[in-house]
């Protein structure tokens, strides 16, 4: 399954500019703000699993390419709000569209009943590994 990934995020042609533009915690990091949209970074944390320093020096780096900006809570100077810029809101709409395409491409190799089996296994195997407090 890995070397499918791999293999697939670099023939994506609108994905290779990104992937070359930002690591991979970074893109994580910005593909997590873009999910979540206006969040704050024990959220972004928590979320992936890091450190808030480590998320510190991501999103340091994001504001620095100028994909997210940073902003302090009014009631509580103490939390820190990120939010995508522009620039940032075009990046995640350029890698959403190119994973749809992806998937999409990946599908029409199998048959409609195939494609129905795959969806089911695949809900099966996600209701397993998301926690219970993130299904809507």
């Amino acid at each position: 399954m890995r070397a499918i990934m791999a293999e697939t995020q670099f023939n994506d042609k609108k994905l290779i500019n990104i992937f070359s533009a930002f690591s991979p915690q970074e893109f994580h990091v910005m593909m997590t703000v873009g999910h979540m949209g206006n969040c704050i970074m024990s959220d972004i944390a928590a979320k992936l699993q890091l450190s808030l320093s480590s998320i510190t020096g991501i999103v340091d780096k994001l504001e620095a390419k100028k994909v997210v900006q940073r902003s302090r809570s009014i009631e509580d100077r103490r939390i820190v709000q990120v939010v995508l810029t522009e620039e940032g809101n075009k990046v995640f709409q350029t890698a959403m569209e190119g994973h749809l395409e992806m998937v999409r491409s990946h599908l029409n190799a199998l048959s409609l009943k195939e494609q129905d089996v795959f969806v089911a296994l695949f809900q099966k195997i996600a209701a397993v590994i998301t926690p219970k407090k993130d299904r809507v």
